[in-house]
């Protein structure tokens, strides 16, 4: 199992799903921008007080032209006719458009502040949403798929789906509105020009599918590299020391060169087709315009139209034309926008495990207060006996289970882990050890048969009140980025992973167990104690050390159930022996499942179950095995030869001598 993790109760964040049966999302045929705008709808308050400030600031806009054609008229009248200069009437209409473009400024900035605002909060629910979902995917998708491309679909396209909204919601629509009040007021000053003017709308029309047709294919194919090129330097930055030990620097720079020309050919394409647009509709445009102010100059001429009338023309043109031209970068925006806004979609509707927790208050679901009264009660966290609690039985009963169902992994697997015993799974590579422990874990619900903790199915416990009794440590120590103290803490209640200024003032548990981890040494040694920081692949830590934390979080969870994968495979002799002592004091109060490809480690446990091509072959204890010359035996004898003595000796301890990790 690739990292070290310690179960905890749920947070409302993380919500509960148990690994059983997959809850399907009802199928959709909604637009991916139709779903988007769903899921971060607006306050219907909000929405009306944003749409009524961008109509007012659109009226506004339209109707400046008219008052500039209006003192326009005045002016030319006042100069050239027989009537002095009404002045009183010129102030008026000049106060008029002062005061108007106040107005729609004040309806801009308004609508553009309360919409950002909104949008804002909306998108942090989406992003909310789209990480609490992460928590409630089946394990098997999250590992069957590219880790790039889930990450992509978290960031990159959560933010780029969400930069349509805007323009969707007010922009388009505004720019809708313009264009057709404008056209209108068109003809309601000259059919003529009004109808030069409509030209350019079907060419630009024409124009905008032309395009977008090109662009999309190349904004899927960009969007999919961005994708793989994600999980590829994440891969690489993960395994740098292994690129660096085997001087593969090359290959993954070639690699890295294939996707990045990959990417800058789709960008390059998709910028090119869908940059052509607004500059063709501005070269349309520009033509009709100088049409406009030839034929409109002929009819002012003429007499057919006033100077203040021809001038409205022409700026009401110009607004019809910038309406066009936005409408039309709108466009490319959008596309984009729809392909992120799809793969968030395919997050959030991705089918779902269903908990199937029985609560202790009669409903479907254990609630964060029933998880913790099962954990204390007994009903996960194992049988009371005056103040004290008795670790719980586990029972494996008839386990079927298949990755894929072509190829079994575990067939008929059944077995009992005593109350407080220690059992040790061993068996060759590949033979379902570690799946044994995923399935107890409630990763993946068992295609057949039952694992009961205390005569509980886990499906009618639910995951997270399953998990919250165990503890698991695995072969590869996996830390997170934080400081000691948080990641010792992990697995604790919220209150010991508060930041202390003396870890003598921290939660009594966190406490005892870094006294109980042996960890002292190791934190004394760092320049910042407990609140040095540290990550998965930092260098301020060795392996061993690394693992011994790990035990040390483990602790800090007083679990009831202990899972121990190869814990101490990779330690360093003394490091091994503190992991062993930390592991025997918790051990000692749990009901532990070892997983150990060491035979002197089994021969410690109470009871050892040999597993081979899925199937439970031989159990007993390192003695009964012995006796029957069976697998196990063989393979003690072959360990003799290669390794010593070591479990013959490991025999003469038994179980009495302290199980190591």
């Amino acid at each position: 199992m690739p990292e070290s993790t310690t179960s905890r109760p749920a947070t409302p964040t993380h919500q509960s799903a148990a690994a059983a049966k997959p809850r399907e999302t009802a199928p959709s045929r909604e637009g991916s921008l139709v779903w988007l705008l769903r899921q971060i709808a607006l306050p219907r308050r909000r929405r009306f007080t944003v749409t009524a400030l961008a109509t007012l600031g659109v009226c506004g806009s339209i109707v400046t032209p008219l008052i500039y054609g209006a003192i326009t008229n005045v002016i030319v009248d006042g100069a050239s006719g027989p009537e002095p200069m009404p002045w009183s009437r010129l102030w008026t209409l000049v106060g008029v458009q002062a005061t108007l473009f106040v107005a729609i400024f004040v309806c801009n900035l308004s609508q553009g502040l309360l919409l950002t605002s909104a949008i804002a909060r909306a998108v942090y629910g989406l992003r909310a949403r789209v990480e609490a979902k992460i928590h409630r995917l089946p394990l098997r998708v999250l590992e069957s798929g590219s880790r790039g491309e889930l990450m992509s679909k978290i960031t990159a396209h959560t933010d780029n789906a969400t930069t349509v909204v805007g323009p969707i919601l007010v922009s388009a629509p505004t720019s809708v509105l313009t264009v057709v009040v404008v056209t209108v007021l068109l003809f309601v000053v000259s059919p003529l020009l009004a109808a030069i003017a409509l030209i350019a709308a079907p060419v630009s029309a024409v124009l905008a599918v032309l395009v977008a047709r090109r662009a999309r294919p190349h904004l899927v194919t960009q969007w999919t590299t961005t994708a793989v090129l994600t999980g590829h330097i994440e891969e690489e930055l993960s395994a740098r020391r292994m690129v660096s030990a085997y001087g593969a620097e090359s290959i993954t720079g070639r690699r890295f060169d294939e996707l990045n020309d990959r990417l800058f050919g789709s960008v390059r394409s998709a910028q090119w087709a869908s940059g052509t647009l607004a500059p063709l509709v501005t070269a349309v445009n520009s033509a009709v315009f100088v049409t406009l102010a030839v034929v409109g100059g002929i009819q002012v001429i003429h007499g057919d139209l006033s100077l203040g009338a021809a001038q409205a023309v022409i700026l009401l043109s110009q607004q019809l034309s910038s309406g066009m031209r936005e409408l039309a970068a709108f466009y490319p925006r959008i596309q984009s926008g729809s392909v992120s806004a799809g793969k968030v979609r395919e997050v959030l509707e991705t089918p779902e495990d269903d908990d199937h927790g029985t609560s202790m208050n009669g409903g479907d679901r254990p609630e964060a207060a029933d998880i913790q009264a099962m954990a204390i009660d007994g009903a996960v966290g194992g049988v009371q006996t005056g103040r004290h609690h008795r670790p719980p039985e586990i029972d494996f009963d008839a386990v079927d289970f298949a990755y894929d169902p072509e190829t079994p992994v575990l067939r008929g697997v059944s077995f009992t882990i005593g109350s407080g015993s220690t059992t040790a799974i061993v068996g060759s590579t590949g033979s379902g050890k570690t799946t044994l422990t995923r399935l107890l874990q409630a990763f993946y619900p068992t295609d057949g048969g039952r694992i009961r903790i205390d005569g509980t199915d886990i499906r009618t416990l639910g995951r997270d009140a399953t998990r919250s009794a165990m503890a698991v440590v695995t072969q590869e120590p996996w830390l997170f980025t934080g400081t000691v103290r948080e990641n010792i803490a992990y697995g604790a209640p919220p209150d010991a992973a508060e930041p202390a200024a003396d870890v003598t003032g921290a939660d009594a548990r966190l406490e005892r167990a870094l006294v109980d981890g042996h960890v002292g040494q190791i934190i004394a040694a760092l320049p910042d104690g407990l609140d040095t920081a540290v990550g998965h692949d930092a260098d301020n830590l060795s392996a061993g050390e690394r693992q011994l934390i790990t035990v040390t979080r483990a602790m800090a969870a007083e679990p009831s159930i202990l899972i121990l994968d190869e814990a101490t495979s990779a330690a360093d002799p003394r490091t091994e022996l503190l992991i062993q002592q930390a592991l025997h004091r918790l051990r000692s109060r749990t009901t532990t499942l070892l997983i150990t490809h060491r035979l002197a480690t089994a021969a410690r446990a109470d009871q050892i179950v040999v597993l081979e091509d899925g199937q439970v072959v031989e159990v007993g204890t390192h003695a009964d095995l012995l006796a029957a010359d069976g697998l196990y035996a063989r393979r003690c004898r072959a360990d003799v030869v290669t390794d010593g003595a070591a479990v013959g000796s490991a025999s003469g301890s038994g179980a009495a001598s302290g199980p190591t990790g």
